[in-house]
């Protein structure tokens, strides 16, 4: 399970949850669903460069 992969806690998914709430499911399920906003860290950084190339 992806919860245990990455040894968080209960309270500390929480706590990130709250901070980042377009990670929710990608903490919770390694998954991503952009189209309801759900990314991950990698897809935002990947999608940021693809834009970035786009504009210039």
């Amino acid at each position: 399970m992806f919860l245990f992969y990455c040894g968080m806690s209960t309270n500390e998914l929480e706590v990130v949850k709250r901070i980042y709430p377009n990670y929710s499911l990608w903490l919770i399920s390694g998954e991503i669903a952009p189209e309801i906003g759900q990314t991950s860290p990698d897809y935002d950084e990947v999608n940021s460069k693809l834009d970035s190339q786009a504009e210039g």
